[in-house]
């Protein structure tokens, strides 16, 4: 049998509810799954909504395999900012589906860049908050996912990209990683409770609230005004987030959200990942 005729034969399987065929498809997909793309592109029809979310559950553990042995590789890079990008391309591939690449992630990002520099040129990091979150023409680019808050996908940069939905961390990270194509130094805030971007603006530093239209709030004013202000909280105001306490945050999202969805499978993997950050 052909390569090709093999692909559709398997595909023909996918539904099976013996657990010996669901066993024999893991092995033979797993060791094909980067190549499997290319491969579909090939038979003569688009996988249905139900072959790829079954295809995405047989090649689940391989690549939850593929993410614990990779996950702690974006600490070899030096820039924070790069840390972070990496960190959250694994994350987001992980989420996304087994059709995507962590590499997909800065091509999205440089392309979603070359449209704010065609739309608006060189911009500040207001400018660059006005553009992404503040409404224009009855529309917004880049929102808060109030309606479903805690979905496992608001903390999956592809999907918030694909979308406009996000939670406050996600969209803080958004806005820092598409400064950073504009030579924009913006950090995080690892503020209890609501995630926040911080940046340097007009020689004063200010706190930016992405998850409601990109809300600049003066650091000094939060850290004075705020209801959870304490002194505690007044030195995380202080001092960006760091590469590690983001991905952590992300993490704990992400175990809540699958908690509260039932995935249970999903939210003990979180936890792993959770581990090994800690311990590395």
């Amino acid at each position: 049998m052909t390569a090709l005729a093999n692909i559709r034969h398997l595909i023909t399987l996918l539904d099976d509810e013996s657990t010996v065929v669901q066993e024999a498809l893991q092995r033979e997909l797993a060791p094909i799954r980067r190549e499997l793309p290319e491969h579909l592109r090939l038979i003569d029809r688009p996988l249905t909504a139900d072959e790829e979310r079954h295809l995405n559950r047989i090649l689940q553990p391989a690549r939850q395999t593929d993410l614990e042995e990779t996950w702690m590789r974006w600490r070899w890079l030096e820039d924070s900012t790069a840390q972070l990008e990496e960190g959250i391309a694994q994350l987001s591939t992980y989420l996304h589906g087994w059709r995507t690449q962590p590499g997909d992630l800065a091509k999205r990002l440089d392309a979603l860049a070359e449209e704010a520099f065609r739309d608006q040129g060189r911009m500040d990091a207001r400018e660059l908050a006005d553009w992404m979150f503040a409404f224009r023409d009855g529309g917004v680019r880049f929102r808060g996912n109030n309606k479903d808050y805690y979905a496992p996908q608001n903390s999956n940069l592809f999907w918030v990209l694909e979308t406009g939905l996000g939670n406050p961390i996600s969209l803080g990270c958004l806005y820092r990683l598409l400064g950073q194509r504009f030579d924009l130094v913006i950090e995080g805030c690892n503020f209890p409770g609501h995630f926040l971007a911080r940046t340097v603006h007009a020689e004063r530093v200010w706190l930016v609230d992405c998850f409601n239209r990109g809300r600049f709030m003066l650091a000094a004013d939060v850290a004075r005004h705020h209801p959870a202000a304490t002194p505690a909280v007044e030195e995380i105001i202080r001092q960006p987030a760091s590469t590690d306490a983001i991905l952590l945050r992300m993490l704990r999202n992400l175990d809540e959200a699958f908690e509260r969805s039932g995935q249970d499978s999903h939210r003990q993997f979180m936890r792993r990942l959770s581990v090994k950050l800690m311990e590395d």
